[in-house]
Protein backbone atom coordinates (compact mmCIF):
# COMPACT_ATOMS: atom_id res chain seq x y z
CA UNK A 1 0.00 0.00 0.00
CA UNK A 2 2.57 2.18 0.81
CA UNK A 3 3.95 2.31 -2.51
CA UNK A 4 1.02 2.19 -5.08
CA UNK A 5 0.06 5.20 -2.87
CA UNK A 6 3.02 6.74 -3.45
CA UNK A 7 2.94 6.15 -7.04
CA UNK A 8 -0.79 7.80 -7.30
CA UNK A 9 0.20 11.04 -6.05
CA UNK A 10 2.98 11.39 -8.03
CA UNK A 11 1.29 10.35 -11.24
CA UNK A 12 -1.49 13.02 -9.86
CA UNK A 13 -4.03 10.27 -10.78
CA UNK A 14 -7.59 10.34 -9.04
CA UNK A 15 -8.49 7.50 -6.99
CA UNK A 16 -12.16 5.24 -6.70
CA UNK A 17 -12.43 3.48 -4.18
CA UNK A 18 -14.99 0.25 -4.04
CA UNK A 19 -16.05 -0.72 -0.67
CA UNK A 20 -17.29 -4.18 0.76
CA UNK A 21 -15.62 -5.78 3.69
CA UNK A 22 -16.45 -6.91 6.52
CA UNK A 23 -13.72 -5.12 8.54
CA UNK A 24 -10.28 -6.60 10.04
CA UNK A 25 -9.41 -9.88 11.44
CA UNK A 26 -9.69 -9.55 14.58
CA UNK A 27 -6.19 -11.82 14.80
CA UNK A 28 -4.20 -9.33 13.25
CA UNK A 29 -4.09 -7.33 16.51
CA UNK A 30 -2.17 -4.28 16.07
CA UNK A 31 -1.24 -5.01 12.32
CA UNK A 32 -5.06 -4.28 11.61
CA UNK A 33 -4.11 -1.05 12.81
CA UNK A 34 -0.69 -0.70 10.81
CA UNK A 35 -2.06 -1.60 7.92
CA UNK A 36 -5.25 0.59 7.98
CA UNK A 37 -3.21 3.68 9.67
CA UNK A 38 -1.12 3.40 6.41
CA UNK A 39 -4.05 3.61 4.28
CA UNK A 40 -5.42 6.73 6.25
CA UNK A 41 -2.01 8.89 6.25
CA UNK A 42 -1.48 8.41 2.45
CA UNK A 43 -5.34 9.65 2.01
CA UNK A 44 -4.93 12.69 4.31
CA UNK A 45 -1.83 13.27 2.45
CA UNK A 46 -3.57 13.13 -1.11
CA UNK A 47 -6.83 15.66 0.31
CA UNK A 48 -6.86 18.24 -2.09
CA UNK A 49 -3.93 16.76 -4.33
CA UNK A 50 -6.01 14.48 -6.15
CA UNK A 51 -9.71 13.55 -6.31
CA UNK A 52 -10.97 10.77 -4.43
CA UNK A 53 -14.35 9.09 -4.68
CA UNK A 54 -15.69 6.26 -2.58
CA UNK A 55 -18.33 3.92 -4.00
CA UNK A 56 -20.25 1.77 -1.07
CA UNK A 57 -21.60 -1.16 -2.49
CA UNK A 58 -21.71 -3.74 0.51
CA UNK A 59 -20.87 -3.27 4.42
CA UNK A 60 -18.28 -0.71 5.16
CA UNK A 61 -17.54 -0.66 8.82
CA UNK A 62 -15.50 -0.11 12.18
CA UNK A 63 -12.32 1.26 10.84
CA UNK A 64 -13.26 0.65 7.36
CA UNK A 65 -15.42 3.43 7.50
CA UNK A 66 -12.99 5.87 8.11
CA UNK A 67 -11.79 5.38 3.95
CA UNK A 68 -14.83 7.06 2.50
CA UNK A 69 -15.07 9.60 5.02
CA UNK A 70 -11.92 10.99 4.08
CA UNK A 71 -12.44 10.86 0.48
CA UNK A 72 -14.01 14.09 -1.31
CA UNK A 73 -16.85 12.59 -2.36
CA UNK A 74 -19.16 8.93 -0.76
CA UNK A 75 -21.62 6.93 -3.32
CA UNK A 76 -23.86 4.66 -1.30
CA UNK A 77 -26.60 2.53 -2.87
CA UNK A 78 -29.91 2.49 -1.62
CA UNK A 79 -29.90 -0.78 -1.03
CA UNK A 80 -27.52 -3.25 0.54
CA UNK A 81 -24.53 -0.29 1.12
CA UNK A 82 -24.19 0.50 4.46
CA UNK A 83 -21.53 2.21 6.79
CA UNK A 84 -20.76 2.45 10.57
CA UNK A 85 -18.13 2.48 13.13
CA UNK A 86 -19.99 0.07 15.96
CA UNK A 87 -22.21 -3.12 14.36
CA UNK A 88 -25.52 -3.70 15.69
CA UNK A 89 -24.30 -6.53 17.64
CA UNK A 90 -21.38 -4.90 19.24
CA UNK A 91 -23.91 -1.98 20.59
CA UNK A 92 -26.63 -4.59 21.45
CA UNK A 93 -24.11 -6.38 23.56
CA UNK A 94 -23.26 -3.34 25.56
CA UNK A 95 -26.79 -2.80 26.62
CA UNK A 96 -27.80 -0.66 23.18
CA UNK A 97 -31.32 -1.36 21.54
CA UNK A 98 -31.75 -4.31 18.98
CA UNK A 99 -31.39 -2.70 15.26
CA UNK A 100 -30.37 -4.19 11.78
CA UNK A 101 -27.15 -2.58 9.75
CA UNK A 102 -29.71 -0.82 7.41
CA UNK A 103 -30.81 1.06 10.47
CA UNK A 104 -27.52 1.72 11.73
CA UNK A 105 -25.76 3.18 8.68
CA UNK A 106 -27.74 2.62 5.87
CA UNK A 107 -28.61 4.44 2.55
CA UNK A 108 -30.01 7.40 5.32
CA UNK A 109 -26.36 8.77 6.11
CA UNK A 110 -27.52 10.84 2.76
CA UNK A 111 -30.44 12.68 4.18
CA UNK A 112 -28.96 12.13 8.31
CA UNK A 113 -25.75 12.53 8.76
CA UNK A 114 -24.84 13.80 5.16
CA UNK A 115 -22.12 11.32 5.20
CA UNK A 116 -23.24 9.92 1.51
CA UNK A 117 -22.73 12.91 -1.14
CA UNK A 118 -24.81 10.94 -3.67
CA UNK A 119 -27.59 7.67 -3.43
CA UNK A 120 -27.81 5.52 -6.49
CA UNK A 121 -30.10 3.24 -7.02
CA UNK A 122 -27.95 -0.03 -7.17
CA UNK A 123 -24.58 -1.02 -8.01
CA UNK A 124 -24.54 -0.28 -12.00
CA UNK A 125 -26.04 3.10 -11.25
CA UNK A 126 -23.22 4.09 -8.40
CA UNK A 127 -20.45 3.54 -11.11
CA UNK A 128 -22.11 5.43 -14.01
CA UNK A 129 -22.91 8.44 -11.25
CA UNK A 130 -19.22 7.78 -10.30
CA UNK A 131 -18.23 8.27 -13.91
CA UNK A 132 -20.22 11.17 -14.20
CA UNK A 133 -18.93 12.73 -11.12
CA UNK A 134 -15.44 12.44 -12.53
CA UNK A 135 -16.10 13.57 -15.55
CA UNK A 136 -16.62 16.95 -13.80
CA UNK A 137 -13.29 16.83 -11.88
CA UNK A 138 -9.27 17.55 -12.97
CA UNK A 139 -7.07 14.95 -12.62
CA UNK A 140 -5.23 16.62 -9.74
CA UNK A 141 -4.90 19.67 -7.82
CA UNK A 142 -2.42 21.16 -10.87
CA UNK A 143 -5.13 21.06 -13.70
CA UNK A 144 -8.32 23.40 -14.51
CA UNK A 145 -11.26 20.94 -15.40
CA UNK A 146 -12.31 22.61 -19.23
CA UNK A 147 -13.43 21.14 -22.08
CA UNK A 148 -14.97 21.95 -25.55
CA UNK A 149 -18.11 23.73 -25.24
CA UNK A 150 -21.31 21.75 -26.57
CA UNK A 151 -23.88 24.59 -25.63
CA UNK A 152 -24.72 27.92 -27.42
CA UNK A 153 -22.50 30.36 -25.35
CA UNK A 154 -25.13 33.46 -26.12
CA UNK A 155 -28.22 31.11 -24.96
CA UNK A 156 -30.55 33.00 -22.80
CA UNK A 157 -33.76 32.24 -21.49
CA UNK A 158 -36.86 34.75 -21.56
CA UNK A 159 -38.44 32.87 -18.64
CA UNK A 160 -35.87 33.95 -16.54
CA UNK A 161 -38.15 37.84 -16.50
CA UNK A 162 -40.75 36.54 -15.15
CA UNK A 163 -39.12 34.07 -12.99
CA UNK A 164 -39.94 35.97 -9.85
CA UNK A 165 -42.45 35.12 -7.41
CA UNK A 166 -44.67 38.29 -7.29
CA UNK A 167 -44.07 38.04 -3.09
CA UNK A 168 -40.82 37.61 -1.93
CA UNK A 169 -41.34 35.01 0.75
CA UNK A 170 -42.54 32.15 -1.68
CA UNK A 171 -39.31 29.69 -2.66
CA UNK A 172 -38.00 30.42 -6.15
CA UNK A 173 -37.63 27.29 -8.21
CA UNK A 174 -33.69 26.72 -7.77
CA UNK A 175 -33.47 23.88 -9.81
CA UNK A 176 -34.85 25.52 -12.61
CA UNK A 177 -32.53 28.69 -12.08
CA UNK A 178 -29.53 26.05 -11.68
CA UNK A 179 -30.18 23.93 -15.26
CA UNK A 180 -31.43 27.31 -17.46
CA UNK A 181 -28.22 28.67 -16.84
CA UNK A 182 -25.84 25.68 -17.12
CA UNK A 183 -24.73 24.45 -20.52
CA UNK A 184 -27.13 21.74 -21.76
CA UNK A 185 -29.49 21.78 -18.22
CA UNK A 186 -26.64 19.59 -17.06
CA UNK A 187 -26.69 19.38 -13.30
CA UNK A 188 -24.82 17.12 -11.10
CA UNK A 189 -26.20 18.17 -7.63
CA UNK A 190 -23.93 17.01 -4.57
CA UNK A 191 -26.17 16.20 -0.91
CA UNK A 192 -29.81 16.09 -2.77
CA UNK A 193 -30.97 14.83 0.30
CA UNK A 194 -28.90 16.55 2.93
CA UNK A 195 -29.85 19.93 4.17
CA UNK A 196 -32.17 20.80 1.11
CA UNK A 197 -32.39 24.25 2.12
CA UNK A 198 -29.10 25.10 -0.16
CA UNK A 199 -28.47 22.89 -3.55
CA UNK A 200 -25.11 22.70 -4.76
CA UNK A 201 -23.63 20.82 -7.32
CA UNK A 202 -21.66 20.89 -10.84
CA UNK A 203 -22.15 22.24 -13.75
CA UNK A 204 -20.59 23.69 -16.88
CA UNK A 205 -20.51 27.28 -18.21
CA UNK A 206 -19.69 27.33 -21.99
CA UNK A 207 -17.65 23.96 -21.12
CA UNK A 208 -15.88 24.91 -17.88
CA UNK A 209 -16.90 22.82 -14.97
CA UNK A 210 -18.34 25.40 -11.65
CA UNK A 211 -19.18 25.02 -8.49
CA UNK A 212 -23.06 26.65 -7.91
CA UNK A 213 -24.27 27.24 -4.42
CA UNK A 214 -27.61 28.59 -4.52
CA UNK A 215 -30.62 29.08 -1.63
CA UNK A 216 -33.89 30.10 -1.63
CA UNK A 217 -34.91 31.28 1.83
CA UNK A 218 -33.36 31.04 5.19
CA UNK A 219 -30.42 28.88 5.88
CA UNK A 220 -29.86 26.11 9.02
CA UNK A 221 -26.62 25.08 10.30
CA UNK A 222 -26.00 22.06 8.03
CA UNK A 223 -26.68 23.92 5.02
CA UNK A 224 -24.16 25.89 5.81
CA UNK A 225 -22.24 23.52 6.79
CA UNK A 226 -21.99 21.24 3.87
CA UNK A 227 -21.52 24.60 1.40
CA UNK A 228 -18.23 25.21 3.36
CA UNK A 229 -16.96 21.69 2.69
CA UNK A 230 -17.95 21.81 -0.87
CA UNK A 231 -15.84 25.27 -1.04
CA UNK A 232 -12.99 23.61 -0.03
CA UNK A 233 -13.45 21.20 -2.78
CA UNK A 234 -13.87 23.57 -5.25
CA UNK A 235 -10.84 25.40 -3.83
CA UNK A 236 -8.56 22.71 -3.91
CA UNK A 237 -9.21 21.25 -7.43
CA UNK A 238 -9.38 24.72 -9.14
CA UNK A 239 -12.89 25.06 -9.75
CA UNK A 240 -14.38 28.58 -9.84
CA UNK A 241 -17.08 29.09 -7.69
CA UNK A 242 -20.53 30.80 -8.62
CA UNK A 243 -23.32 31.30 -6.08
CA UNK A 244 -27.10 32.39 -6.61
CA UNK A 245 -27.83 34.20 -3.51
CA UNK A 246 -31.53 34.65 -2.00
CA UNK A 247 -31.63 34.37 1.68
CA UNK A 248 -33.63 36.16 4.03
CA UNK A 249 -31.86 35.08 7.24
CA UNK A 250 -31.06 31.82 9.58
CA UNK A 251 -34.23 29.87 10.60
CA UNK A 252 -35.15 30.92 13.47
CA UNK A 253 -34.88 27.57 16.25
CA UNK A 254 -33.33 28.10 19.59
CA UNK A 255 -31.74 24.14 18.19
CA UNK A 256 -29.83 26.11 15.30
CA UNK A 257 -27.97 28.10 18.61
CA UNK A 258 -27.06 25.09 20.24
CA UNK A 259 -25.47 23.07 17.77
CA UNK A 260 -23.69 26.33 17.06
CA UNK A 261 -24.49 28.68 13.81
CA UNK A 262 -21.91 30.65 14.61
CA UNK A 263 -19.21 27.88 14.51
CA UNK A 264 -20.62 27.03 10.77
CA UNK A 265 -21.02 30.14 9.29
CA UNK A 266 -17.56 31.47 9.95
CA UNK A 267 -16.26 28.68 8.59
CA UNK A 268 -18.16 29.27 5.55
CA UNK A 269 -17.08 32.89 5.96
CA UNK A 270 -13.21 31.51 5.57
CA UNK A 271 -13.82 28.79 2.99
CA UNK A 272 -15.29 31.82 0.86
CA UNK A 273 -12.69 34.27 1.81
CA UNK A 274 -9.23 31.71 1.48
CA UNK A 275 -10.44 30.40 -1.74
CA UNK A 276 -8.43 31.36 -4.40
CA UNK A 277 -10.21 29.87 -7.33
CA UNK A 278 -12.22 32.82 -9.53
CA UNK A 279 -16.04 33.53 -7.32
CA UNK A 280 -18.70 34.89 -8.79
CA UNK A 281 -22.22 36.19 -7.03
CA UNK A 282 -25.18 36.49 -8.45
CA UNK A 283 -27.87 38.00 -6.07
CA UNK A 284 -31.40 36.87 -7.51
CA UNK A 285 -34.10 38.36 -4.84
CA UNK A 286 -33.07 38.50 -1.10
CA UNK A 287 -29.75 39.60 0.50
CA UNK A 288 -30.47 40.14 4.30
CA UNK A 289 -27.98 40.51 6.58
CA UNK A 290 -24.66 38.33 7.48
CA UNK A 291 -26.38 35.17 5.45
CA UNK A 292 -26.45 38.00 2.64
CA UNK A 293 -22.65 38.37 3.27
CA UNK A 294 -21.22 34.66 4.37
CA UNK A 295 -22.93 34.03 0.75
CA UNK A 296 -19.84 34.91 -1.29
CA UNK A 297 -20.20 38.38 -1.41
CA UNK A 298 -18.37 41.05 -2.24
CA UNK A 299 -17.67 41.73 1.71
CA UNK A 300 -15.50 38.92 2.21
CA UNK A 301 -13.58 38.50 -1.29
CA UNK A 302 -16.24 37.63 -4.38
CA UNK A 303 -14.66 38.43 -7.17
CA UNK A 304 -17.25 39.53 -9.25
CA UNK A 305 -20.91 40.49 -7.85
CA UNK A 306 -23.95 40.86 -9.61
CA UNK A 307 -27.98 41.56 -8.86
CA UNK A 308 -30.97 41.19 -10.30
CA UNK A 309 -33.05 44.80 -10.64
CA UNK A 310 -35.52 43.94 -7.97
CA UNK A 311 -33.24 42.77 -5.62
CA UNK A 312 -33.43 43.31 -2.29
CA UNK A 313 -29.80 44.10 -0.16
CA UNK A 314 -29.85 45.16 3.13
CA UNK A 315 -28.77 44.68 7.01
CA UNK A 316 -32.71 43.78 8.16
CA UNK A 317 -36.00 42.70 6.41
CA UNK A 318 -38.42 45.31 5.51
CA UNK A 319 -40.74 44.68 8.64
CA UNK A 320 -38.19 44.32 11.33
CA UNK A 321 -36.74 47.81 9.90
CA UNK A 322 -39.86 49.93 9.72
CA UNK A 323 -41.17 47.93 13.06
CA UNK A 324 -37.85 48.91 14.93
CA UNK A 325 -36.19 51.73 13.25
CA UNK A 326 -39.55 53.34 12.32
CA UNK A 327 -38.10 53.30 8.79
CA UNK A 328 -40.74 54.07 6.40
CA UNK A 329 -41.54 51.74 3.33
CA UNK A 330 -40.33 54.05 1.16
CA UNK A 331 -37.26 54.70 2.40
CA UNK A 332 -37.00 51.00 2.86
CA UNK A 333 -36.92 50.80 -0.30
CA UNK A 334 -34.92 53.23 -1.26
CA UNK A 335 -31.91 51.66 1.05
CA UNK A 336 -32.20 48.10 -0.03
CA UNK A 337 -32.22 49.10 -3.80
CA UNK A 338 -29.74 47.15 -5.62
CA UNK A 339 -28.56 50.31 -7.57
CA UNK A 340 -27.86 51.86 -3.83
CA UNK A 341 -25.59 48.76 -3.34
CA UNK A 342 -24.12 49.13 -6.97
CA UNK A 343 -23.38 53.09 -6.19
CA UNK A 344 -21.31 51.75 -3.23
CA UNK A 345 -19.31 49.20 -5.05
CA UNK A 346 -20.90 46.33 -3.34
CA UNK A 347 -22.62 45.02 -6.75
CA UNK A 348 -20.66 45.10 -9.83
CA UNK A 349 -23.27 45.60 -12.29
CA UNK A 350 -27.34 45.06 -12.85
CA UNK A 351 -27.77 42.54 -14.93
CA UNK A 352 -31.36 41.37 -16.78
CA UNK A 353 -31.62 38.08 -15.58
CA UNK A 354 -32.57 36.33 -19.36
CA UNK A 355 -29.03 37.31 -20.20
CA UNK A 356 -27.64 35.52 -16.51
CA UNK A 357 -25.49 33.15 -18.38
CA UNK A 358 -23.98 34.91 -20.82
CA UNK A 359 -22.68 36.78 -17.93
CA UNK A 360 -21.72 34.32 -16.24
CA UNK A 361 -19.91 32.49 -19.32
CA UNK A 362 -17.57 35.99 -20.04
CA UNK A 363 -17.13 36.54 -16.27
CA UNK A 364 -15.50 33.39 -15.73
CA UNK A 365 -13.85 33.51 -18.94
CA UNK A 366 -12.34 36.80 -17.90
CA UNK A 367 -11.08 35.24 -14.22
CA UNK A 368 -9.45 32.24 -15.64
CA UNK A 369 -6.06 34.16 -15.46
CA UNK A 370 -6.98 34.91 -12.07
CA UNK A 371 -3.54 33.92 -9.39
CA UNK A 372 -3.42 34.38 -5.53
CA UNK A 373 -1.81 33.25 -3.38
CA UNK A 374 -2.84 31.95 0.27
CA UNK A 375 -0.92 30.92 3.16
CA UNK A 376 -3.12 28.42 4.16
CA UNK A 377 -2.75 24.51 2.76
CA UNK A 378 -5.75 23.38 0.45
CA UNK A 379 -7.40 20.30 1.96
CA UNK A 380 -10.70 18.90 0.15
CA UNK A 381 -13.53 17.09 2.14
CA UNK A 382 -11.76 17.40 5.43
CA UNK A 383 -13.15 19.91 7.86
CA UNK A 384 -10.53 22.03 9.85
Amino acid sequence: PTRRSSDLLKMGNPVIGIMDSKGVLMSDNLDALEAFGMILKYQTEASGVIPQISIVVGECMGMGSFVPVLSDFVIMTKTNSTMFMQSPSVMEGMGGKSTTYADMGGSEHASKTGLAHVLADNEEHAFELARELIGFLPENNLEMPVSEPTDDLNRVDVNLNGFLPEDDVTPIDVDYLITSLADNGKFFEIHKNYSTNIKLGFVRFGGMTAGVIANSGTLNTTGVAKAGEFVNICDAFNIPLVTLTDTAGYERKISEELIGIEKYGAKLIFSFANATVPKLNIIIRNAIGNTYMLMNSKHIGADICYAWPSACIALMDKKSQTDLLGTSPQEYDEISSPYNAAGKGYVDSLIVPSNTRKRIIVALQMLMTKRENKSARKHSSVEF
